[in-house]
Parts: C-alpha cells; structure tokens; sequence
C-alpha cells in the first residue's frame, strides 16, 4: 500500500476484502507493515469488523467444497457456527479432488499401456519382416523366430493387463460419479 493508500484506508473494507479471500487475522501484519513505512497504524478494530464480515461470505459450505475439489488444502480461518459445515464441505470436495486424481492416474497407465502394445505390435511387425528377407542365414531365422515367441507372450500379456486397467479407469469412473451425484453444494 502506497501512503495515500494507509492515509485513506477504510479498514473495514480491506478486512471485508481479506476475510471474504480466506486470509487470517495474521494478514494485517503485512497491512501494517506496508502503512509502518508511512507511519499509518491499521484501525485493527474495524479491520477485524470488516474480516469477520468477509469471512461470513468465505465460509460457506459451496465454498468449502469448491475448495476442496480444486485441490486446495484446508484453510481453518472460519469459527463456529460456520467451521464445522465449511470442514466437512471442504473434506468432500476433497474426496472428489482424490477421486478425480485416481482417475486420472488410472487414464495414464491405460494410455501406457496401450503405447506399450503398440510398440510390441511394431516389433513384431519388423521381426516377421525381417524373418522373410532373401538370404536369411538359419541361425538368424531361429533367433527371430525365439524373439517372435517372447514378443508374442509379451503383447498377450499387455492384452490382458489393458483390460484390467481399463476396468479401473471404469471403476474410477463410476465412483467420481457417485460422489458427484453425492456431494451437491
């Protein structure tokens, strides 16, 4: 804050402003410490008013739960009546938040999943294609023919590993969805 800026300062706004963002009490410190270099002391009263009044808007379950559900850690500036919805809305949004983390996870391996059948489908592909080549010695035919024996294994493996991680990118699905249909704020 510039020196106009402590001189004006109606205090009870700035609070209002702070405590409807989710600040605490502490963030006065650095309002009176930007006003010390002016030599303006913060009207702590009616900044605490103001707070107190903003915090009324900040700690609502919707809030909460938008908070939660966008990742952001708890922040315990709301007293009682107001702490206890506000917690566990946040803690809701929360489960979403980790539900929907999983179920992004679960995407990446699947997607990992199928680039690795894709590569062993094209190695497979190049192995045969090297298998017909004129001139192929036998001994070169036979260590092709083992490397085609160990992709195959490998590509029905993966197969059936896609399927189990598709499974859960469902199973994931279905359960964001749920506390979805759960949790309306």
């Amino acid at each position: 804050m510039d020196r106009e800026e402590c001189q004006l300062a109606d205090w009870r706004s700035i609070g209002y402003e702070d405590g409807a963002k989710g600040r605490p009490l502490s963030y006065l410190g650095n309002h009176r410490k930007a006003c010390a270099e002016h030599g303006v002391t913060p009207d702590m009263e009616r900044y605490e008013e103001g707070r107190l009044a903003g915090l009324e808007e900040y700690c609502t379950p919707r809030k909460g739960f938008d908070l939660g559900k966008s990742g952001h850690k708890h922040n315990p500036v709301c007293s009682a009546p107001l702490a206890e919805a506000f917690r566990e809305a946040w803690s809701n949004g929360a489960e979403v938040h980790a539900a929907k983390m999983q179920l992004q996870n679960s995407k990446q391996k699947l997607d990992r999943q199928r680039n690795l059948i894709e590569t062993l489908q094209q190695q497979i592909e190049e192995t045969e294609a090297d298998l017909v080549k004129d001139g192929i010695s036998s001994k070169r035919r036979k260590i092709l023919l083992d490397e085609l024996k160990v992709l195959g294994i490998d590509l029905e493996e993966a197969e059936t590993e896609l399927f189990e991680y598709q499974d859960r990118v469902d199973e994931d699905r279905d359960y964001l969805e749920q506390l979805e249909n759960r949790y309306r704020y």
